[in-house]
């Protein structure tokens, strides 16, 4: 939404914006109530969905978050919840970009660093589906293009 924001003003300086250059905007703007319920809801039930998760993670696979003898739950507990915090700020602003350039693809690379794929492909092959229990289904549709992409980065 910001990056669209700013490349209109950048085009229509000095002029006014066409009808078909403020789309965008209009589209947005009919979501809005939308998005900021579903972003609500995320953020009222993040613990809930994070250790609903973690323990749909564990149920199919029990050592899933331990490396040897040492137990990461907490830390992979600590991530999910980042992840879907960036994630609902993303559909709540409309800024896809934001999400896969300024975070997904960082920790795309902590996550093969610590070779962590595994977890990672388990985690956001779920999330959708525990998120998604949580919404209308009209903002599960406006949720879904970020969950979709954090799949697609972090569940390779």
């Amino acid at each position: 939404m910001f990056k669209q924001l700013t490349r209109l003003a950048n085009e229509a300086d000095g002029r006014f914006a066409s009808p078909s250059e403020l789309k965008f905007l209009k589209d947005y703007l009919e979501t809005v109530e939308t998005r900021m319920s579903a972003y609500s809801k995320v953020r009222d039930a993040e613990t809930t969905i994070t250790e609903e998760l973690g323990a749909t993670l564990q149920a199919q696979s029990p050592y899933i978050f331990q490396k040897g003898k040492q137990d990461h739950s907490a830390v992979c507990q600590r991530d999910r919840q980042h992840v879907l915090r960036i994630s609902a700020t993303s559909m709540l602003f409309g800024d896809l970009d934001s999400l896969r350039e300024g975070f997904l693809l960082w920790y795309r690379t902590i996550i093969n660093a610590f070779r962590d794929q595994k977890a990672s492909q388990a985690t956001y092959k779920v999330l959708p589906n525990i998120v998604n229990a949580h919404l209308t289904p009209e903002e599960a549709k406006l949720m879904q293009p970020a969950l979709e992409l954090d799949k697609s980065i972090l569940g390779e």
